[in-house]
């Protein structure tokens, strides 16, 4: 029995693979696909990314994802996985089920007319055609007979294979929100600073942190659960609204004073200061809290969110990217908090 979790390199994105092997055999998931780099990139595609690389192991031990989940509409996290699903013989033939709030599901489960213009098309990238034809991701799914969740919402909990998953967000308010047409890149970054705050003190940030909410509507519409297998449980936040979550893990009887116990939290919004505040880490206990971006977008991760951890939490943050860790600590910083920032090798074991 194990459970190994992969962060992928998905540059300032989120590309997650966590696989469970156990008597009835492997289980695996997938949790976002990154940036569109995050499969493959450079001039004609010509170079596997991540996500390409991991697929391609999967088909070589003739394994398949079994669950992949989309947390949201976002590019950093959405556009890995379109292009996985353009290619042939990648997602296309690879996914058995998939979590998804399209815009299709979420205006039907609000009784209001489609929004075509939110429709997903994907490119035929078929070398056989000619020329290259939309089709759209949901027929896509529907003909190659995947299974589709209805609306994932929170106070849901679901069975899929070896694990439990429990939904944490979105709310009902948050869906509503995407009753509208979806521009066609989402900036994930509107809430976040776009210079970093590492010239700041620990204790600067201590003395005077204020919290203030994300407010972008395509964030709070993030799925975030917990995952639960082998009497291992672990928390993948995507780019949810603190708040919402917060609200969920109360509503499920945990508080500063029963704190819920996790082997790892994936930070929401590449630790974005607007998305993890005191009060929802006083409500984990864990000892690792994961940072899943390059560092090359919006000023991610605040050293804010760092020094919340660092302060609220007896925990380690881990990083994707080595480069990341050095520019968090001032020189006078290092000696008394270098430990408490870790880099993630290949994967984590359980």
């Amino acid at each position: 029995m194990a459970i190994v979790v992969r962060v992928l390199k998905a540059r300032h994105g989120d590309c997650i693979l966590v696989s469970h092997e156990g008597s009835g055999g492997m289980f695996n998931l997938l949790i976002d696909g990154g940036t569109s780099t995050t499969f493959r990139h450079g001039p004609r595609q010509r170079y596997a990314g991540a996500l390409c690389n991991s697929l391609d192991e999967l088909k070589a031990k003739g394994q398949r994802i079994d669950l992949a989940i989309l947390t949201h509409i976002d590019d950093d996290h959405i556009n890995g996985l379109i292009k996985a699903f353009e290619k042939p013989g990648y997602l296309g033939d690879m996914v058995k089920s998939i979590w998804f709030n399209s815009s299709r599901l979420i205006t039907r489960h609000f009784d209001v007319p489609e929004i075509p213009e939110n429709n997903i098309e994907l490119l035929d990238d078929d070398p056989q055609t000619t020329v290259k034809q939309g089709k759209d991701l949901e027929e896509l799914l529907d003909k190659m007979g995947c299974s589709r969740a209805p609306i994932i919402m929170e106070g849901q909990t679901h069975q899929a294979g070896p694990f439990t998953l429990k939904v944490l967000s979105p709310g009902r308010k948050q869906l509503e929100k995407l009753l509208h047409v979806w521009p066609p890149e989402v900036d994930a970054g509107k809430t976040s600073a776009h210079e970093t705050d590492y010239h700041l003190t620990l204790q600067d940030i201590w003395s005077d942190d204020k919290f203030q909410s994300d407010t972008s509507v395509y964030n709070g519409s993030s799925i975030a659960f917990i995952l639960e297998a082998d009497d291992r449980r672990m928390l993948f936040l995507g780019d949810a609204h603190d708040g919402v979550v917060c609200e969920s893990l109360r509503a499920s009887g945990y508080s500063e004073t029963n704190k819920i116990q996790l082997d790892l939290v994936k930070l929401s919004h590449h630790g974005s200061q607007y998305n993890t505040s005191s009060d929802l880490l006083g409500l984990l206990y864990s000892p690792i809290y994961i940072v899943s971006t390059d560092g090359s977008r919006h000023g991610l991760p605040n050293k804010r969110t760092v020094a919340r951890i660092i302060k609220s939490t007896q925990g380690k943050v881990y990083f994707n990217y080595h480069h990341v860790v050095a520019p968090l600590l001032l020189a006078h910083e290092i000696e008394e908090y270098s430990s408490r920032l870790e880099v993630l090798e290949d994967e984590i074991r359980y």
